[in-house]
């Protein structure tokens, strides 16, 4: 078994001691010579049309430097995949929080203010808070280019299901549905926009997304991307809310335009719960066919998407909630029906998990309800059915490494051992178990679409390396996992390696933190760079002490010989001879990996991930049958993840997308009367906190991926996805109880406990 000397260790994250003690830069941390506070009016109605706005009162605000509307702003709609955005309203607003005008002042008491003043008039409009009532013939329109309130739809069918449900023993059917969550990051989302002297755009702002974010700013702003730079400094956390920009990234550029100075567009965390982008909410029709052995067959569903008035990433979660739990099991046929629907709520769009959890909630709670119904251990249906290495999905994605038959078999094992008991307090405390797993993507190449990474590590004279990626670190880590992978490949301590900052002038071009690609498709990039620059390292070095060159080798930060263990150089010596001398190597490496896979045709067929993960979760919980109030005691967190490369940050991954895993399932929900949010702020919005997180074993299984560095695979966004279905599968062990519809609150579980229908 090859042995690692970094690879696999708990190592300390490279930028923590920065973060603990203050000095690292968040976007509110920087300052800008002569800058401006931009702030942004926003709609009061869901649904309305923009009769006048009338700016006059807050232009005359001293103080105030610049008052924009839509007469300000190019003419462009823009979105990720439908453009279907104005930067600011143009003939009617569609959610609360909608950008009406927008205002750059010198203090932020003043810009407020300034907000205040403008006057503007509306005529309210008729609300679509349901999806399923914003398809009916006479609904009013979000878009009245959209009939029907469509924003997209998905019909996507493997083999012959007709005939295969009929041939099964029992053909099961229930409708399940998930909600809106915000991402809760710690720090909001801002911009700092500043035109250079030379004409050029430059923002800094947190993105997962910085060359994504660079092409939409000027395609907001009708200009060449070259003519955009994107500077991204600490983020504070996204989980899919900052992959792509917001309207005030090209409001800032326009206000900093206007007056000549950088403009800071900061939200506040009420603008980030009125205007974040949370997980799309779907309702989810499941139709499950099995045979007597527990073998499933077919698989069907029908899925009605809340979009919210813009679509953003919501179209390819959309999708994601179509297919992807098609390929946890050996299904013979599937088939889906799937519809993005306008509404005038908070626009969705990706978050944690991306359409995943969602589709996982309902097939997984659903799966567990028909075993549960027939007589048959769940934990070893799914065994049973569970997709292998080797297998080619009914989508044709290629399985090259696959542990979820260990992940299930390991939590159904951990978690029946020291079990508390089945009841207490004369039955008013009942508990139970569950089980659900997952899979998920190591990488995302739609259509043809480029899922590559790339790049370059430069070597300095003193043996120090520099690293330079354009994927975005968002608190995951990702900045220590490139670390680890140059340090072991060239034999170089961490501390001797700095991952710069991500500048799209000076950075390769990648495509983002999403998918859970970053340590595969970046970190293998990051491996190539560094094989590279070793290659020529060694190569010098041959010709430096006239060796041969295949007996040379790297070790400790010494170049050494396997023939004469007399000849040593250090990394330094030959960095030196390559800098500073007229041997010519140039110590910097350049590369672009780009993953074998086909992608997927227009029917959505094809391998379009590097890599596939799994995982499977084991919860314990309790149940008070007087409140309905649900408690997690315990979780067995088991992942697939290729091969663990820190292990500090896999339990940091698998311990946060538990936490987050249980909010969505038992607290967090966004509530709306008539369109209109109930709480802005975290003022009536329920979230976990410290005293309700159980303990959590996180289990990796390594299973040594062949596309991965050193055989990683991701592992972000799994954590979270079997942590709902477990939960309301231990639920229906505990008390008999079976919600279909999150969150799990404890209203809906005394109700059901009592006898009343929930959903």
């Amino acid at each position: 078994m090859e042995q690692f000397k970094s690879i696999g260790t708990k190592q300390n994250f490279v930028d923590a001691l920065d973060k603990v003690t203050g000095k690292a830069q968040y976007l509110d941390d920087m300052a800008f010579p002569g800058a401006l506070v931009g702030k942004i009016l926003r709609s009061p109605h869901p649904h309305a049309k923009v009769i006048s706005i009338d700016t006059s009162e807050a232009e005359n605000l001293p103080g105030v430097e610049a008052v924009i509307t839509a007469k300000d702003c190019p003419k462009i709609k823009f979105g990720m995949e439908i453009p279907d955005v104005d930067m600011l309203a143009v003939d009617k607003v569609r959610y609360v929080g909608d950008e009406v005008a927008a205002v750059a002042a010198v203090t932020d008491e003043i810009a407020r203010e300034a907000l205040k003043l403008i006057k503007v008039e509306y005529e309210v409009l008729p609300v679509v808070d349901d999806p399923i009532k914003a398809m009916e013939p006479g609904a009013p329109l979000v878009h009245d280019d959209k009939p029907g309130n469509i924003a997209k739809e998905y019909h996507i069918k493997r083999g012959n299901v007709e005939e295969d449900f009929a041939a099964c023993d029992y053909v099961f059917e229930k409708e399940f549905s998930t909600h809106r969550v915000s991402g809760l990051y710690l720090e909001p989302f801002g911009a700092v926009a500043h035109w250079e002297s030379n004409g050029r755009l430059t923002v800094w702002t947190g993105m997962q997304a910085a060359f994504q974010a660079r092409n939409e700013i000027a395609k907001a702003l009708g200009i060449r991307p070259s003519m955009v730079t994107v500077k991204c400094p600490f983020i504070g956390g996204a989980f899919g809310a900052k992959i792509w920009i917001r309207n005030f990234h090209p409001i800032a550029a326009i206000l900093a335009k206007k007056t000549g100075k950088p403009v800071k567009i900061l939200l506040t965390r009420e603008e980030e719960q009125l205007t974040t982008r949370p997980r799309v909410a779907p309702k989810m029709k499941v139709k499950l066919g099995m045979m007597k052995d527990g073998t499933m067959v077919s698989k069907q569903m029908t899925i009605i998407g809340d979009n919210g008035p813009y679509s953003w990433a919501a179209p390819k979660v959309l999708l994601n909630l179509s297919m992807r739990t098609d390929c946890l099991y050996r299904y013979k046929s599937t088939k889906c029906d799937s519809y993005l629907v306008y509404t005038n709520l908070i626009p969705t769009s990706g978050f944690r998990g991306y359409g995943n959890s969602q589709s996982h909630f309902a097939v997984e709670s659903f799966i567990d309800e028909c075993c549960r119904e027939i007589g048959l251990d769940p934990v070893e249906v799914r065994i049973k059915n569970a997709v292998q290495k080797g297998d080619v999905t009914l989508h044709r994605w290629k399985i090259k490494s696959c542990g979820l038959q260990d992940c299930i078999r390991i939590a159904g094992e951990k978690i029946r051992e020291n079990r508390l008991p089945a009841e207490e307090q004369n039955g008013r405390i009942k508990r139970g178990i569950g089980v659900a797993c997952m899979t998920h993507v190591s990488g995302n190449r739609g259509g043809e679409k480029y899922d590559g990474s790339a790049a370059t590590v430069s070597m300095l004279e003193d043996g120090g390396l520099l690293i330079f990626s354009g994927e975005s670190d968002m608190g995951q880590g990702a900045k220590t996992v490139f670390a680890q992978i140059a340090s072991e490949k060239l034999s170089i301590p961490i501390d001797m390696i700095t991952v710069m900052p991500l500048d799209t002038d000076i950075c390769p071009f990648c495509v983002g933190t999403y998918s859970s690609r970053v340590t595969t498709l970046g970190g293998k990039a990051v491996l190539l760079a560094c094989e590279e620059l070793l290659s020529r390292i060694l190569d010098l070095a041959a010709k430096m002490t006239s060796r041969q060159r295949d007996t040379l080798y790297v070790e400790n930060g010494l170049v050494k010989c396997s023939r004469d263990p007399s000849i040593l150089l250090t990394i330094k010596d030959v960095a030196t001879k390559a800098i500073r001398t007229n041997a010519g190597v140039p110590l910097i490496a350049n590369v672009t990996y780009e993953p074998p896979t086909e992608g997927a045709d227009e029917n959505f067929y094809g391998d379009y991930s590097s890599a596939y993960t799994y995982g499977a979760h084991g919860v314990e919980v309790e149940v008070d049958t007087v409140t309905g109030k649900v408690k997690v005691l315990r979780v067995i967190a088991v992942h697939d993840v290729g091969k663990v490369v820190n292990e500090f940050g896999l339990q940091g991954q698998i311990t946060g997308g538990v936490a987050q895993g249980i909010g969505w399932c038992l607290y967090e929900d966004m509530l709306f009367k008539n369109g209109v949010p109930v709480s802005t702020g975290l003022h009536g919005y329920t979230y976990m906190t410290i005293k309700d997180m159980p303990p959590v074993e996180g289990i990796a299984i390594e299973t040594n991926d062949p596309m991965g560095p050193y055989g990683a695979k991701g592992v972000g966004e799994p954590t979270l996805i079997p942590t709902a279905p477990a939960i309301a599968n231990a639920i229906q062990d505990a008390c008999g109880v079976r919600i279909r519809d999150l969150p799990i609150t404890p209203e809906k579980m005394f109700w059901a406990l009592n006898g009343k229908k929930t959903n």
